[in-house]
């Protein structure tokens, strides 16, 4: 089975492998010097914003970065092409950063682009957020068996989704592929959208993150029959995991920042280290948890391998997302 799997380790190379010391690095690096703007590819609001949002306001509530203040900027449009360009055409200076997901990569690989998935570098991950599979409230499947047993003897499913060639469309693609179930998909533009489709009945199920998903259930507007996870949740230990009923999936959307490539490797190790403390303090753990986000550090080694495992999974599956595309 086909799996983007959340990201194993990976040690990062660092300047203090090389015989460099960090503290004397940044006492010494003339950066930075002025106000350094985070790129969000996405409108304001959503899961992904708010979670940048939260390390940037850890980052300027702690005076790291020498003090400097660092700021979202959110350029939405085109399915985050138009930030992503914007991120890859700024001066690789360490004053522009930008919010990275996987959605670089279908972006990449199925539009126009005048960047590659690995044209930016990753500087860390911070939100690792596991896939959840959820229906209707009044849905007769109580379980995962139960839809899949339904899957089974369906003519066909509906299932939602918040964009074709999401990381989420894609797990709902190699469920049914691995299983000959036949889904049919209809697709939105945000998880909003998406979710409300599945309150409305007007969709059999969808898959998104558990964050995306985390109110609607605890409202009683959805059931979530699996979450994408090793072992259950403390937050909700009462959701059952994929791998306990039999499927093995450990998965979910990933968030990281980056940086264009070609950028100062000094200026780049900086950040590195920089970064790897705010996501580390007791603010920015606080910060997330408000907004239902999980806090969780990431080295630039790991989250690199997190990148690739997705580039190599949603390029094997490009003749499928085409043809589907054509439909």
């Amino acid at each position: 089975m086909k799996k983007i799997l959340l990201a194993c380790a990976l040690t990062a190379v660092t300047f203090s492998s090389l015989g460099m010391n960090e503290s004397s690095l940044a006492k010494d690096l003339d950066y930075p010097k002025r106000d350094i703007r985070v790129i969000v590819p996405f409108n304001a609001g959503g899961n992904a914003d708010l979670s940048m949002r939260a390390l940037v306001a850890a980052a300027n509530h702690g005076k790291f970065f020498k003090g400097v203040n660092m700021y979202v900027e959110n350029i939405g449009g085109g399915g985050a092409v138009i930030g992503q360009t914007a991120g890859y055409r700024a001066k690789p200076d360490g004053y522009t950063l930008m919010l990275y997901t996987s959605s670089l990569i279908n972006n990449a690989l199925f539009n126009n682009t005048s960047y590659k998935y690995d044209s930016f570098l990753p500087i860390a991950g911070y939100n690792p957020d596991p896939e959840v599979l959820y229906v209707p409230a009044n849905s007769l499947c109580n379980t995962l068996k139960d839809f899949y047993d339904y899957c089974k003897k369906a003519e066909y499913v509906v299932g939602v989704t918040p964009g074709h060639t999401t990381g989420h469309h894609l797990r709902m693609m190699n469920i049914a592929e691995d299983n000959g179930f036949n889904f049919q998909y209809i697709h939105f533009n945000s998880a909003s959208e998406q979710l409300l489709q599945v309150v409305g009945n007007h969709a059999d199920f969808s898959m998104n993150t558990w964050g995306a998903t985390k109110n609607a259930y605890k409202d009683g507007k959805v059931k979530i029959l699996a979450i994408a996870t090793k072992e259950r949740m403390a937050d909700c230990p009462e959701i059952p995991t994929f791998v306990e009923q039999g499927v093995n999936l450990v998965d979910g959307a990933n968030r990281g920042i980056c940086i264009r490539e070609g950028v100062d490797p000094e200026i780049y190790q900086y950040l590195v280290d920089e970064f790897k403390k705010v996501i580390e303090t007791d603010f920015f753990v606080r910060q997330m948890y408000q907004i239902n986000a999980i806090p969780a550090y990431q080295t630039p080694g790991e989250y690199k391998k997190y990148m690739d495992d997705t580039y190599n999974t949603v390029k094997s599956m490009t003749e499928k997302l085409s043809k589907e595309v054509e439909k």
